[in-house]
């Protein structure tokens, strides 16, 4: 007896990487909790440089240098994220399981053709 599965929503226009963008296509941005980790980190750490940039008087170039020098040390050493998947790829981000700024593992996964399926558009 065959077993009855699924189709593939690879051809979905929610569908990105196996998981299910529905609910960020409906109000982008809105949950907080979807956005990456290390991005989220990564804007205290500037805010916190912007603070002291402008307490020490610093030019915009000397910001930028140093920003950017913060930049590649912390994602060297103290990136904390379990879920990353690193991407080596020139001109992606960082991580794999990033799309735009959210995480796509806090995504739902796609189960396949569902619902809510709507064909992408080329």
């Amino acid at each position: 007896m065959a077993k009855v599965t699924k189709l593939p929503g690879h051809m979905c226009r929610f569908y990105k990487n196996g998981r299910c963008l529905y609910e960020e296509m409906l109000n982008p941005g809105y949950n907080r909790e979807w956005r990456c980790l290390v991005l989220r980190e990564l804007e205290g750490e500037y805010d916190r440089l912007l603070l002291q940039a402008d307490n020490f008087h610093l030019e915009e170039q000397a910001f930028r240098d140093l920003w950017e020098r913060r930049i590649e040390e912390y994602l060297k050493s103290t990136v904390v994220c379990r879920k990353m998947v690193p991407s080596d790829e020139e001109g992606l981000p960082f991580c794999g399981a990033l799309h735009e700024e959210i995480c796509l593992f806090e995504q739902v996964k796609c189960e396949g053709v569902c619902n809510l399926f709507e064909l992408r558009k080329e």
